[in-house]
């Protein structure tokens, strides 16, 4: 399943603007955060999506620096896939974290990466839940987003 939060128009628009999708994605990410920090999930998971979207978005035109691209996308991923797992929403939570390993892999084969930043990367989501949870036994995204901090 691709996942999809934001209109066509939007994308297109946060394709072009670097500065309105980087305000895009702030607005999203601390939005979807106040949201999480007082336990309304529902009205976090469109915001966290939203961040989601438009943090892939930055890794693939590559108009920022790539580490913060990075940063920004590995947070939004832990953020929404939290939100779909408090929600019940398991094989959701454990989609978005694999969907972010192949994007974290597929970044892998692109010329001049910093593949130990990305080989970080896919071992922090490897081992955050639910994808641990097959290791391990647990059913609670808990690792990570306490050191996904953006500010």
């Amino acid at each position: 399943m691709k996942f999809s939060f934001l209109c066509d128009a939007h994308r297109q628009e946060l394709t072009t603007n670097v500065t309105k999708s980087i305000r895009f994605w702030q607005e999203g990410f601390d939005t979807a955060q106040f949201f999480n920090d007082h336990g309304l999930w529902i009205e976090a998971l469109p915001h966290a999506g939203c961040a989601y979207e438009v943090a892939e978005i930055f890794i693939s035109n590559r108009e920022i620096d790539i580490a913060v691209a990075y940063k920004w996308f590995y947070a939004s991923t832990l953020l929404l896939a939290q939100a779909f797992d408090t929600l019940g929403y398991k094989e959701e939570a454990f989609e978005v974290l694999g969907l972010a390993v192949e994007r974290f892999d597929r970044e892998l084969g692109i010329p001049d990466t910093d593949s130990k930043l990305v080989m970080d990367y896919l071992n922090k989501l490897h081992w955050s839940e639910p994808l641990a949870s097959s290791y391990c036994g647990s059913n609670q995204i808990t690792s990570g987003l306490s050191g996904a901090s953006v500010h």
